[in-house]
């Protein structure tokens, strides 16, 4: 798996391994079973690309989690500038906060190659997935392996919090509004929510079941909303979990690939129909149409400047969309087109 961050001094800057005594202050799942042992391994990964000027700050919020038993993995994908070297740097002097530590490079394969990979060498049950911009707050792995622990769900695969934003410097970045919040603890059918309505999982608040993540396949990476893709994956298979707590910082800079709104919704376009085509018969027909006008709004709006000719073609969908249930390749149509526009 790619090229090692550098010369190691044993086995100190790949693979650093460490003994830690448990700490009886944090009530959670310990190895061996029935609270004995210390507590379980968790790990935090970290694909990392382009971000000597945030690498600093996201590693400082992982050394100062609250959680004792923790492995940081981070995957270099081939970044331009000093990540690496920065992150490195970093660690140096904070090898025993982990009982193991990765560092490793990759040439560039994209974000969904990386962060596959960064999982795939974790070796917790599970991984918080962490991007290498955006930052952590103390108690972040500690409440939610906690809320692991109590509610008992042993097929769960995924569970996510809430999150404030900041920018480029840190600074709190005041959102005009916030999306409506999922209600907290597990949910059978979250694919419902993320499908029909906004994506409400924020990144860097994410804790992934290795297991469960691996067996639907990871990101996938002919999709540029390879999160999106994945969630609705998993919440079609397991259950998805919230708590219902402010536990990370999303950082929003020009360097963000979700400003690019016509690309990103050309990518929404491509997902949806992968998951209808992948899921047929799981969303009810009505919601699909309601959901495909819907979308086919903000295709127009996002095009009707730059592309005033398709309107006929627009009317044309809308029309057929309340003869008949879009299918699968209508959505990619579109997406197509939003494609091409983009350039």
């Amino acid at each position: 798996m790619s090229v090692p961050a550098g010369p190691s001094q044993g086995d100190a800057a790949n693979d650093m391994e460490r003994a830690q005594p448990a700490n009886d202050r944090h009530p959670l799942p310990r190895e061996g079973g029935r609270g004995e042992g210390r507590l379980s391994l968790v790990s935090v990964a970290i694909p990392a690309y382009n971000h000597a000027a945030y690498i600093e700050a996201c590693l400082a919020s992982v050394c100062a989690q609250t959680y004792p038993e923790l492995e940081l993995v981070l995957i270099d994908d081939g970044s331009r500038d000093d990540t690496l070297e920065i992150a490195r740097r970093f660690l140096e002097p904070h090898r025993e906060r982990f009982r193991r530590i990765v560092l490793e490079r990759q040439e560039n394969q994209g974000v969904s190659a990386a962060s596959n990979a960064v999982i795939q060498a974790c070796r917790g049950e599970w991984v918080h997935l962490l991007g290498s911009d955006d930052v952590l707050h103390p108690r972040k792995v500690e409440r939610i392996q906690q809320a692991i622990a109590e509610w008992a769900c042993p097929e769960l695969a995924l569970v996510h919090a809430d999150a404030d934003t900041i920018d480029e410097h840190g600074r709190p970045v005041v959102r005009r509004r916030q999306k409506p919040r999922p209600a907290p603890g597990p949910d059978r059918e979250a694919w419902r929510v993320l499908f029909l309505g906004d994506n409400f999982i924020v990144n860097p608040t994410v804790a992934l079941r290795r297991e469960a993540f691996l067996a639907v396949g990871g990101f996938d990476r002919n999709l540029a909303l390879e999160d999106i893709d994945c969630w609705l994956r998993l919440s079609a298979r397991y259950p998805v979990a919230r708590v219902p707590e402010v536990l990370a910082s999303y950082r929003k800079h020009p360097g963000n690939s979700l400003r690019r709104r016509v690309r990103m919704l050309a990518a929404q376009f491509h997902t949806f129909g992968k998951f209808l085509a992948e899921h047929p018969g799981l969303i009810a027909e009505d919601d699909v149409r309601r959901h495909f006008r819907r979308y086919l709004k903000r295709f127009w709006r996002r095009l009707r400047r730059q592309r005033p000719g398709l309107l006929p073609r627009v009317l044309a969908a809308q029309l057929k969309s309340r003869l008949r249930t879009p299918q699968a390749e209508d959505y990619h149509r579109l997406g197509r087109l939003l494609d091409q526009a983009a350039g």
